[in-house]
């Protein structure tokens, strides 16, 4: 019940004050917690407020009445309950279920264990293997695109945090997008090698210009551990690219920060932000935003916060 514990001391810590009415509920959630619904720092009040009632509604739909009302009670949720304290709230769902305050306590704790085994339960890896790209989320990345030596290369290095328990092997996915004139297209060639921190297995081509590797962990994350990783990547087939780097994150990514290094003798005209940009639109002519300027070492530098999942952030350039 080691797990178990751990949500009880975060649910403990949610249902005190205002419950999920309180102010900063975001800086009030642990990481197991967070981790169970894909929150991140990043999550305003208002939407992790909303994801965690949906949440818990579904942990509890098979829970009899009374424990359903007594988390609904001790959290703020239910109308008539949202009071400043939790005594207060203990008072509501006594009178409720008609039962003295010390039970209604009582109730409340059981209610809570309930919740956590039925949050572990539904966490836990099933019976086949667990699927790589779930189970984890990004707390920082840091890419770093050198244009400056003899083949495009991309050095990225992860902190990732553990969603179960568990978990040893994950994914890197890295796709060479064709060029906007439609250039660059045909088999790509590319290869990936770790850095620190995992063990890199041989990729799984997708098509002619996507692939994946399987990550191994140095060992089993329990939920929410973290660990940092790095990997480089090289484009091998001195095939022109696309003029810009985008990232686009397929599992929750709490930070994100990119700079690429220019050749000194191959500089860009123009370079400018991609932020939160679809996908389809990568593609098309360029349509220069506000100029980045380079510092002295022909580099240019971009961070983003909580980037949405499904759109692409980084930056673009002309090239001369």
């Amino acid at each position: 019940m080691a797990h178990d514990d751990g949500l009880i001391r975060e649910l403990t810590t949610l249902r005190r004050g205002w419950g999920l009415e309180t102010e900063k509920l975001r800086g009030r959630l642990g990481p197991l917690l967070s981790g169970w619904c894909e929150l991140h720092r990043t999550t305003s009040d208002r939407e992790a407020r909303r994801v965690l009632r949906e949440a818990i509604a579904a942990a509890m739909a098979d829970f009899p009445a009374d424990d359903r009302l007594a988390v609904n009670v001790a959290l703020a949720i239910t109308p008539g309950a949202r009071h400043a304290r939790l005594s207060d709230r203990v008072g509501v769902l006594a009178e409720r279920l008609s039962v003295s305050e010390r039970t209604a306590r009582r109730r409340i704790d059981r209610a809570f264990a309930r919740l956590a085994a039925e949050i572990e339960a539904g966490t836990r890896p099933g019976e086949g293997v667990p699927d790589p790209d779930k189970g984890w989320f990004v707390k920082r990345l840091k890419a770093l695109v050198r244009l400056d030596t003899g083949e495009p290369e991309l050095i990225e290095e992860r902190v990732i945090v553990s969603t179960r328990d568990g978990l040893s092997r994950i994914s890197a996915r890295f796709t060479v997008p064709r060029t906007e004139d439609g250039g660059g297209g045909g088999e790509r060639d590319v290869v990936a090698d770790a850095q620190h921190g995992v063990r890199i297995g041989a990729p799984d081509r997708e098509g002619q210009r996507h692939f994946r590797w399987p990550l191994d962990l140095p060992r089993p994350l329990a939920r929410g551990d973290s660990h940092t990783y790095s990997l480089v990547f090289r484009i091998r087939d001195g095939k022109p690219i696309r003029t810009s780097y985008a990232f686009v994150p397929l599992v929750t990514c709490e930070s994100f920060t990119v700079r690429v290094r220019f050749h000194p003798h191959r500089l860009p005209r123009a370079v400018w932000r991609l932020d939160r940009v679809p996908q389809s639109v990568l593609a098309d002519p360029a349509q220069p935003g506000a100029a980045l300027p380079l510092d002295g070492a022909g580099e240019v530098a971009q961070d983003f916060v909580g980037p949405q999942l499904g759109f692409a952030y980084g930056v673009r350039w002309l090239a001369r």
